[in-house]
């Protein structure tokens, strides 16, 4: 029997359709699950979690997409969904009261923060449909190209050029939004890791104003939205003059490093930090000029020579 004779069937009360349906896709679906879970249990239940909603929804099934595929969909969501419930229950064990006292954020940095969740989400749900499933495995889950291949049934250098281009459309769709709006508006960007360490750094005035006003965002948000953290290389251009330059940012320890080596509490660091890639921000320096710098590139590492003289 076909998957278009079995779909017929089965809402009309039939479970040996039903089973045979399950049977015919279960081992591809719990090859699904346990990728994203990596718990044989947990995946064996998400499996027999997401039977039951397709069972339920096979009315609207109208064949747009292959039936495996439709499948794999509703159990990637169902399986991301409790491995989200499991990750925040571990984090609320593994929680200290020190990490609480550094990431606690005042009413502008949870709108911001608000607003910036529901501006990636909404570009995330835009993604094309195979885009967009591809890159939440890679991105959000951050599971493996061979992981993603398996969970998704397709070639691995399929997952690496859909992540390529999901990750360009993400970076061009936001750049779009935060390009509409003035240096004030836009929200600056920050990890919670950086902005612990330099909360404990007892950072001047102004880098401390503009720490309160960052959005506190995942590493891999800052990454998708080119935003200027700790150990990353930028190319700014300084609109007053329209001289380009090059820094690599780094913690003032580290600053020796190399020639283009700039700490963070120096003003060129502190006017920064936060922006991505096309933003720009006015900045009042301490030798009385006031300054326009744009951000042109943000590279996400560390300078190689910067590397070779720390090791």
């Amino acid at each position: 029997m076909t998957d278009t004779e079995l779909v017929t069937r089965t809402p009309g009360g039939d479970m040996h359709s039903l089973q045979a349906l399950m049977r015919m896709h279960h081992r591809m679906l719990y090859r699904t699950a346990r990728a994203i879970l990596r718990d044989d249990a947990e995946a064996e239940d998400a499996v027999q979690e997401a039977c039951l909603q397709a069972y339920r929804a096979l009315g609207t099934f109208r064949g747009e997409s292959k039936l495996s595929s439709w499948l794999v969909r509703i159990t990637m969501n169902e399986a991301l969904m409790r491995r989200r419930r499991n990750a925040k229950a571990v984090a609320r064990m593994d929680v200290e009261p020190d990490d609480l006292a550094s990431a606690d954020a005042g009413p502008e940095t949870t709108a911001h923060g608000g607003e910036m969740r529901q501006l990636l989400e909404a570009r995330i749900g835009a993604l094309p449909e195979d885009y967009r499933a591809v890159f939440i495995m890679r991105a959000v889950e951050e599971l493996s190209v061979e992981e993603t291949a398996a969970a998704l049934g397709i070639p691995e250098i399929t997952v690496r050029t859909r992540y390529f281009r999901a990750r360009n459309l993400l970076r061009k769709s936001m750049a779009d939004d935060l390009d509409k709006r003035s240096s004030l508006d836009s929200p600056l960007l920050i990890t919670e890791e950086d902005r612990r360490r330099l909360v404990r750094l007892r950072p001047h005035a102004a880098l401390l104003r503009e720490i309160d006003r960052a959005t506190v965002v995942l590493p891999k948000v800052a990454l998708l939205a080119d935003a200027v953290t700790m150990n990353t290389q930028v190319f700014y251009t300084d609109e007053t003059t329209g001289a380009r330059q090059h820094v690599n940012l780094v913690y003032p320890q580290e600053a020796g490093g190399c020639a283009c080596c700039v700490s963070i509490l120096a003003p060129v660091g502190t006017a920064l930090l936060g922006l991505s890639a096309g933003q720009a921000i006015e900045w009042d320096f301490p030798d009385g000029v006031h300054r326009r710098l744009r951000v042109d590139q943000v590279i996400h590492h560390d300078c190689p020579i910067n590397v070779a003289v720390a090791s």
